[in-house]
């Protein structure tokens, strides 16, 4: 009867550490994958736990370009999980520029992981032609407070 307290007493402690976050790996780093010629500045790219999404991203086409959309959706969540931020902006090649949106009711917890796709569509005009490009990827890190 002994060993079997000592079992008991050894679990019951073990589940308090693990409740108390004792065996936590520490929150994620933010990655970004996919992404061609438009590149995400992770330094100032974020997804706060109130749904609002700023993401800094850098004009890596070689060329003058016009955003035109900035399509997010957390691929974790079932409902409220996107926003498009529809403004057209010229961006220089080379330049930076910022997208803001809001996903509507959105529900985190600041630390939780999420995992966003993110397209942005945009075009071209070279000798008086103009073409439409998307550039899709994801980013992944953890909710950020508001």
């Amino acid at each position: 009867m002994t060993y079997g307290w000592a079992i008991l007493v050894v679990m019951i402690v073990g589940i308090v550490m693990w409740q108390l976050g004792i065996f936590s790996m520490g929150t994620t780093t933010l990655t970004a994958t996919g992404f061609g010629k438009i590149k995400p500045q992770l330094a100032a790219t974020k997804l706060t736990a109130g749904g609002t999404f700023i993401g800094t991203f850098t004009n890596g086409a070689g060329t003058t370009i016009t955003v035109d959309s900035v399509n997010v959706t957390d691929t974790q969540k079932s409902s409220n999980n996107n926003c498009i931020n529809s403004t057209d902006t010229s961006v220089g090649a080379g330049d930076n520029f910022q997208s803001t949106c809001v996903m509507g009711s959105y529900v985190g917890k600041a630390g939780d992981v999420y995992t966003a796709n993110v397209v942005i569509g945009y075009n071209v005009t070279i000798g008086g032609l103009t073409s439409e490009h998307k550039d899709t990827g994801t980013i992944r890190g953890p909710l950020e407070s508001a």
